[in-house]
């Protein structure tokens, strides 16, 4: 679907604040994965040839990336058609458009509102500082990612098969990712060390990639990544991987591109039998982490960005799928963080944002445009 990557980071306005405070990460999950956030009321809504024109005149705040715009949920708006989330495209401070099909000329009527739309997860299980998170993609494992965030610097991350409430697995000791024998209650977030830490998060509804500058000093070696790769197995029901950290201070493990596997799991191996799975992950021959190691920046040969998929893997003895939306930039640590990478030739049309993966020293690049898979 070409709205379903979002992007969302901790400088847009309204966004939730990451601290040093039990529950402000699944505050930031909440309003990324499930209610979004930076509601804004809508002045006019005005239907011409199949484009839909907003005017906030208070400002609204969205911006766009290159030429990929934020997805924006409408709701209020009579007809009810234009309700909906929707990839706009900025034009002003004050003044957004996407493209509707179907809904004649007219101007919207109602009390309507826009904001940036969740990622498609709901919160399918909750408590005093947990929370289960579920895609609601019924094409996807649909497998839960479970936070228990009663702690200050860090959080605890595991991934269920089946849950019946916030604390209980459906069926006793089986269907966890990791298992205790493989890290003893889960893996680790490390999120804040502080007050108002930058975060970023990408989704496509399926898989989440999350960041945080946990220290707040340009390292970003916080964040966790949880949901279904690209498999190559046909209806790969627990193609769901976790990466996290494997203790409460240590650093995220992500950018690992040479099969380690340490704090990375698949839920089961490719035959979909067993249990959690310890999983590695490769991409360009040259390099063992993301974003170092390989050519300078810009590529000599044509003054541009190299990009390279990142394969995922039962282990270090099965390919298992791809990455969905992850590229590794074949240079040696020099693509900027932040860096806008826009209609290279390995990908026409996209538009990928390089981000510090982690030490300030490893980078990747997310497609913002889509689709994943």
């Amino acid at each position: 679907m070409p709205n379903s990557v979002r992007y969302y980071d901790s400088t847009m306005s309204g966004a939730p604040s990451l601290s040093n405070t039990a529950g402000s990460l699944i505050g930031v999950l909440d309003g990324c994965l499930v209610d979004g956030f930076g509601s804004v009321t809508v002045d006019s809504l005005v239907v011409a040839s199949d484009v839909a024109t907003a005017t906030v005149s208070a400002g609204h705040q969205f911006a766009m990336i290159g030429n990929t715009g934020p997805v924006i949920r409408i709701a209020g708006a009579t007809p009810s058609g234009l309700n909906g989330d929707w990839r706009v495209t900025v034009t002003s401070s004050t003044v957004f458009s996407f493209a509707t099909s179907g809904i004649g000329d007219q101007t919207a009527t109602g009390t309507i509102s826009a904001k940036r739309a969740g990622a498609g997860f709901s919160k399918a299980f909750s408590g005093t500082n947990k929370a289960a998170y579920r895609s609601d993609d019924v094409t996807g494992s649909r497998l839960y990612c479970r936070i228990d965030d009663g702690y200050t610097t860090y959080a605890r991350i595991r991934g269920y098969e089946a849950m019946t409430d916030v604390d209980t697995e459906s069926v006793a000791g089986v269907g966890l990712f990791p298992t205790d024998a493989q890290i003893s209650g889960g893996g680790y977030v490390y999120k804040a060390t502080g007050t108002n830490r930058p975060w970023s998060l990408f989704s496509d509804g399926r898989m989440i990639y999350f960041f945080c500058d946990s220290a707040n000093n340009a390292n970003w070696s916080g964040g966790f990544v949880f949901g279904d790769i690209d498999s190559y197995v046909a209806s790969d029901a627990f193609g769901c991987v976790l990466i996290a950290t494997s203790s409460s201070v240590g650093t995220f493990s992500f950018v690992y591109i040479d099969g380690t596997t340490a704090t990375s799991y698949l839920a089961r191996q490719y035959s979909q039998i067993g249990g959690s799975i310890l999983s590695g992950r490769y991409s360009h021959r040259k390099m063992t982490f993301l974003g170092y190691g390989g050519q300078s920046y810009p590529a000599l040969a044509d003054n541009s960005v190299h990009l390279w998929p990142v394969e995922c893997w039962d282990s270090t003895t099965a390919a298992r799928g791809i990455m969905p939306g992850l590229w590794n930039p074949i240079h040696n640590n020099d693509t900027q963080h932040e860096l806008v990478v826009e209609n290279i030739s390995q990908l026409p049309g996209k538009t990928l944002l390089v981000k510090t993966a982690t030490q300030n020293t490893y980078k990747c690049a997310i497609d913002l445009t889509g689709p994943w898979r």
